[in-house]
Parts: structure tokens; C-alpha cells; sequence
């Protein structure tokens, strides 16, 4: 038969092994725990840096908005303020192609004229000459 000691003993080195066993357990799912939160720390500090970059993107966006909005006000304003001199420019323009077409015909009018005045002194003066 067995002696009750030596089996007590087989059971308590059993038991032992078992009991590392579970320890070593504990301590690889402890430090996978461990490992798990850093990664979740590490995408929450992430995820928080994501929503600061997005939340000043969104300011710049807005500060862009308005200063666009603002340089459209001013540029309105001076085409509004402008907008009669560049009126009176294009009546100048217009005035001045006038002017031109006016002398143009003009020219062309006191040109006929003095071929007119020529030619008619021309003849005035044949028949004065050939007259005697």
C-alpha cells in the first residue's frame, strides 16, 4: 500500500505545479490587461489630438470665411465707388471716337473742297488767260 505521506506529498507538488500554473496565468492576462489599456490610452491621446487638429481647423476655416467675406465687402465698395469714373471714361472713349470720325470726315469734306477750289481756279484762269 501506499504510504499516505508520500501521496500527501504527490498532491502537494501537484498542487504546487498547478498553482505556478494559474500564477503565471494571472500574471500573462494581468500583463496583457496592462498592454490593452496602453493602447487604448495611447488611441484616446491620439484620438484627442485628432479632435484638438479638427477643432482648429475648423477656427482657421472660419477666420478664412470672414476675411474672404470682408475682402468681398471691400471690393464691392470700391467697384461701386469706382464705377462712376469708369463711366465717365468710357464717355471719353466714346466722345473721342467721335471726335475722330467727325474729323475724319471733316478732312475728307476740306480735301474735296480745295480740289474743288483748284480745279475751279484752274479753269478760271485757262479762261481768263485763253480769253483774249
Amino acid at each position: 500500500m501506499a504510504d499516505p505521506a508520500d501521496d500527501a506529498q504527490r498532491s502537494l507538488g501537484r498542487l504546487e505545479g498547478q498553482m505556478s500554473e494559474v500564477l503565471s496565468m494571472l500574471k500573462a492576462s494581468s500583463q496583457s490587461r496592462a498592454r490593452m489599456q496602453e493602447r487604448v490610452n495611447d488611441v484616446a491621446d491620439r484620438l484627442g489630438k485628432i479632435e484638438g487638429d479638427i477643432g482648429i481647423a475648423a477656427q482657421i476655416d472660419a477666420q478664412v470665411r470672414g476675411e474672404l467675406d470682408s475682402i468681398k465687402q471691400v471690393i464691392e465698395a470700391n467697384r461701386v465707388a469706382a464705377a462712376p469714373a469708369i463711366e465717365a471714361w468710357q464717355d471719353i472713349l466714346k466722345t473721342g471716337k467721335r471726335v475722330s470720325w467727325v474729323f475724319g470726315i471733316a478732312g475728307i469734306t476740306t480735301i474735296g473742297g480745295l480740289l474743288t477750289i483748284v480745279t475751279g481756279a484752274g479753269e478760271w484762269l485757262s479762261k481768263l488767260i485763253f480769253r483774249h
